[in-house]
């Protein structure tokens, strides 16, 4: 996949208050990059005071857009919910592309290692772990099934697809854009090992958000998975392509953003205290 820049001032105002305090953004499969939608670079100086970083994010304070929390969601077990419905749990999103060769595959990695620690520190009735595709055409629910399989079933860990229209809007909403592209290269299924007619990528930034149990927008990074040192599943690491193997690498390359499981850890910590002390 290529870079997906962020298009300030455009989408709703989650992502474009991350761009003015980030070093950069990294789209799926895409080096980093710190330009606005003019080619100047965002001026930190303007980000809201109360700002600051955790972890390799920053904190927010905004309302779930309403978009967001009512879109009607399946997940790979066939159950449906939407995002509002989780309210009084701390939600961790981050978008999911199952045929995705560049980045998705350390993304889940990493929150599938987030969802275990917090399974391990009993906090799992307390946090979920959502990934909800940006390719709901092709992402059934069988096909989420077969996904979540490869990494290990979590019962906090949700893989979630519905409605084309409304999942754009959904992201949309989030600040995060979306585009259908076309691939010339051959590509073989994961799940059937067949050739994939009519190939295309959907390009997106690589973005994770977490929602307090409040409903509102707490904690927001935007770059590369960083996945090194874990052990992806072997039908998705012979699954990425040559720049896939190079993000697993190199997540950090060319000045790139990364984030890594233990960074979504500290920031579900943060999240956590912010609601005790609420």
């Amino acid at each position: 996949m290529r870079f997906r820049p962020v298009t300030l001032g455009r989408a709703a105002g989650v992502l474009t208050a991350l761009v003015l305090t980030a070093a950069g953004v990294a789209g799926c499969g895409g080096g980093a990059d710190t330009s606005g939608p003019t080619g100047g670079t965002p001026d930190s100086g303007n980000a809201p005071e109360a700002a600051r970083t955790v972890a390799t994010g920053n904190t927010l304070d905004q309302p779930l857009p309403a978009a967001a929390a009512t879109t009607p969601l399946t997940d790979q077990t066939g159950r449906h919910l939407t995002l509002g419905s989780l309210r009084g749990r701390i939600v961790v999103l981050a978008p999911l592309l199952t045929m995705c060769q560049e980045t998705c595959p350390m993304t889940s990695q990493n929150l599938h290692q987030a969802a275990q620690a917090a399974r391990r520190s009993n906090s799992s009735g307390k946090v979920v772990f959502v990934e909800p595709t940006v390719d709901p055409a092709r992402d059934t629910v069988r096909r989420m099934h077969a996904y979540a399989k490869l990494y290990g079933a979590l019962p906090n860990w949700l893989l979630v697809t519905g409605n084309p229209a409304r999942i754009t809007a959904m992201w949309k909403a989030l600040g995060v854009t979306t585009e259908k592209v076309p691939v010339d290269e051959p590509v073989r299924d994961w799940l059937t090992g067949k050739k994939v007619d009519h190939p295309y990528d959907v390009h997106h930034q690589d973005v994770v958000v977490i929602v307090g149990p409040d409903g509102r927008l707490r904690w927001i990074t935007v770059g590369r998975p960083d996945a090194r040192g874990t052990r992806l599943p072997t039908s998705m690491r012979e699954y990425l392509n040559d720049e896939g193997r190079d993000n697993l690498a190199h997540p950090a390359a060319g000045g790139a953003s990364s984030w890594t499981a233990r960074d979504v850890e500290e920031a579900v910590a943060y999240v956590c205290d912010l609601a005790g002390d609420g």
